[in-house]
């Protein structure tokens, strides 16, 4: 009998020990690399412009899982709509705790704690983009400031932006070598769930206003049917330069048994609709046509691919 108690008391420590090991991100340390969690990534999206005006849509990731990296970059042409140049690459390693300096390939992810900067360039046949990015404002921390979110049900993430981060840099194709320059988001997640499938079906919008303001929010779908979890559906406000940051908490509607989030403040914001958007290039649907609004933070509406 006395066995049966001690190993109960041991797993009630173990289960304890575990919950206490999800501390609120703390910066810079957290920039860094986290190699005990299944799987961690880097995230930038950029609009940039070259000399003439012509934007471009930039898109880099670096995915670390369990002793691998994969990155992926993207350049689009917005006018037009066409693939300027494509990257993926997959190579061994782990990023460390203390530096950022990765490589994939021909693809590089660098961060100067110094400057606060972060860097990356990829390239392939007859392609290359590189950008240097600092941020204009302060890191928010989603999930009401300490960065820490639910991702669906496969457990707790880490989670922290940048919203805006000044960008400039190079873009070589079609044998031309064009400058970039413009404004970029990055995020940074990392947790234990890359085995879980419910941790991977979301909807994500991030917002970048002309008033200097910046919106995110995300809602995580039921991997079955498709349909919003409405209890994983939150998001985060950054209405001033200085950097404060208002988190999206979601609010039921008892009539309707739809939520939409609200910032803790108590204005009302969300993603009230999803009805889905076909692309007519690829005849590809997806639930990406949305609309938004807040009652403290003009404006509403509504957003879709371009």
């Amino acid at each position: 009998m006395v066995g049966w108690v001690a190993a109960l008391v041991v797993a009630c420590c173990v289960v304890a020990s575990a919950a206490a090991e999800r501390p609120a991100v703390q910066l810079p340390r957290d920039h860094f690399g986290h190699p005990n969690a299944s799987i961690e990534w880097w995230y930038f999206t950029a609009l940039a412009h070259d000399a003439v005006g012509k934007p471009y849509s930039v898109f880099f990731t670096l995915f670390s899982s369990r002793g691998t990296l994969v990155s992926v970059a993207e350049v689009h042409n917005l006018r037009t709509g066409a693939l300027v140049g494509h990257s993926e690459r997959l190579a061994l390693g782990r990023i460390g705790r203390s530096s950022v300096d990765a490589r994939a390939g021909a693809t590089q992810l660098r961060y100067d704690e110094r400057l606060n900067m972060w860097m990356f360039s990829a390239s392939a046949p007859g392609f290359a983009v590189s950008l240097r990015q600092r941020p204009e404002k302060p890191y928010a921390l989603h999930g009401g400031g300490s960065g820490l979110i639910k991702q669906s049900l496969g457990g707790t993430s880490h989670y922290y932006s940048a919203t805006r981060m000044r960008a400039a840099g190079t873009l070589r194709t079609q044998g031309k070598r064009l400058a970039l320059s413009g404004e970029s988001w990055f995020d940074h997640q990392w947790g234990d769930y890359r085995d879980d499938p419910r941790a991977f079906n979301w909807d994500w919008f991030s917002c970048r206003f002309d008033d200097r303001s910046e919106l995110m929010l995300y809602q995580f779908r039921d991997r079955a049917t498709g349909r919003p979890l409405a209890r994983f559906r939150n998001g985060t406000l950054c209405p001033d330069e200085d950097g404060r940051s208002r988190s999206l908490a979601s609010k039921r509607n008892p009539a309707s048994g739809h939520s939409t989030p609200r910032a803790a403040a108590g204005s009302s914001t969300g993603i009230f609709g999803s009805r889905g958007w076909s692309s007519p290039r690829t005849s590809v649907r997806s639930p990406a046509t949305s609309s938004s609004g807040t009652g403290s933070f003009p404006p509403s509406g509504r957003a879709r691919p371009a």
